[in-house]
């Protein structure tokens, strides 16, 4: 038997069958982990249950009622703030059928066919830029650089997501 069956088995406090048992005693005199793991399950099978303090579970209840309505405010709010600024952006981009909407059916199609036409050739050169930019860039800069500098930006957005999360995750007291 390996070390990671016995680490599982210990840590899930399963039971041993009499043949993993024999294994686990030859084992335990050359692995440290596995030898902490038992101590640490046969002092917690002799540890006395104690009772929660008075009230503790109308705490509890409480705070997690006041969590939760918290938590619906907040997504109530930001579900508004959503919708009025998708609303704002929604405008701000129709503005030029809009104004073309109070004029003719004629105003209203050229202006719409102006505004897809010129979306499309901006989508068109900003693809062209970055096709060319890349190509010049891969020509002069050697590909070790490249694999660092990936690696390197990889690691830092794991960085800045563990850090972000840390922040956001607030413990408190039970």
């Amino acid at each position: 038997m390996d070390h990671q069956h016995f680490e599982k088995k210990l840590l899930n406090d399963e039971q041993l069958t009499a043949e993993e048992n024999r294994a686990l005693r030859s084992h335990l005199p050359d692995c440290p982990t596995c030898s902490a793991l038992v101590e640490t399950n046969l002092a917690l099978k002799h540890v006395r249950m104690t009772a929660p303090a008075p009230g503790f579970a109308n705490r509890f209840t409480a705070r997690l009622a006041a969590r939760r309505k918290a938590q619906k405010r907040r997504h109530f709010f930001g579900g508004i703030i959503l919708l009025i600024s998708g609303t704002g952006v929604l405008l701000w981009l129709a503005s030029p059928l809009l104004t073309a909407a109070f004029s003719s059916p004629a105003d209203i199609l050229t202006t719409w066919v102006s505004f897809i036409v010129a979306s499309l050739s901006f989508l068109q050169t900003f693809g062209e830029a970055g096709r060319v930019v890349l190509r010049v860039a891969t020509g002069f800069i050697p590909a070790e650089v490249w694999a660092f500098s990936l690696t390197f930006l990889s690691i830092l957005g794991m960085f800045i997501l563990s850090f972000s999360q840390k922040l956001l995750v607030q413990k408190q007291p039970v």
